[in-house]
């Protein structure tokens, strides 16, 4: 009875075991990674190179985040990561090789720095998607077998609502909270779903960046309405953004929602 105790108790360990390994090292079968910001831990082999999956919309804006934890210490060797590639739709991998069309911002060393850690290396890069779909990315650890945590973000700013019925004007400002500039594209929808008005711009690092309806802005069609949304090459809420709707008089000022969706 003992015995069989034991062999059950070694099963479910095994299988506790399997439950919580969360890598892939095939291109063609990555593991997929939820955007919402929800941090899962697992360990990474030495040497190792393993593949991710996240399903993307297009023109948001994503922020992936690889880092060894601090129950690292206690080890010798270190996951060390020294290159996350990021690979479009589109993108062709033979054996699991081939070329990125992809751009990819590390903002490893900026606010919150992740690279610099005495558990081992981290590494962050952020990417705009051009088109929806599945994007693989590749991390490769370049030191020891040890633990580590990733998690996707979606880091996509939502403006609720703009209009310009009755002659009413918008604004949007947007504030960088990092230490390092960040590029980033605005695009306005009308309530059809029609872009109407995008505009690329970089906020400089502590500084801010406001945009206007005006002609000599975004001139944007009046009696219109719709939705807006920012995506940017910096971190998780390195970004915080504002809009405001003003009456022609300018004795009315009506704030609207804008900001991430809640995960950053």
């Amino acid at each position: 009875m003992a015995a069989g105790r034991f062999a059950v108790g070694l099963l479910l360990g095994v299988l506790a075991v399997q439950a919580v390994r969360a890598e892939s090292t095939d291109c063609t079968t990555p593991v997929i990674v939820v955007a919402d910001g929800r941090t899962t831990q697992s360990t990474f082999i030495q040497l190792a190179t393993n593949w991710y999956g996240i399903y993307t919309q297009p023109g948001h804006s994503y922020s992936l985040e690889f880092l060894p934890p601090a129950d690292n210490f206690v080890n010798g060797l270190r996951p060390q990561f020294v290159a996350i590639s990021v690979y479009g739709p589109n993108d062709s991998l033979p054996g699991c090789r081939g070329a990125s069309s992809v751009t990819v911002k590390d903002n490893s060393d900026h606010a919150p720095v992740i690279s610099r850690n005495g558990a081992g290396a981290g590494r962050r890069v952020s990417f705009v998607a051009q088109s929806g779909g599945l994007y693989v990315v590749k991390a490769v650890n370049g030191g020891g077998t040890g633990s580590y945590t990733f998690r996707a973000t979606d880091t996509t700013l939502f403006n609720l609502r703009w209009s310009t019925w009755g002659g009413y004007a918008d604004q949007w400002g947007f504030l960088n909270r990092s230490d390092q500039p960040i590029y980033g594209v605005f695009y306005l929808f009308d309530a059809n779903n029609n872009l109407v008005a995008s505009a690329s711009f970089t906020v400089p690092s502590g500084g801010e960046v406001v945009r206007g309806s005006y002609p000599n802005d975004l001139n944007l069609p009046g009696n219109r309405n719709g939705y807006a949304l920012f995506s940017h090459y910096g971190p998780a809420g390195s970004i915080v953004a504002d809009a405001y709707m003003i009456s022609p008089t300018g004795l009315v000022v009506t704030y609207a929602k804008f900001e991430g969706e809640g995960h950053q």
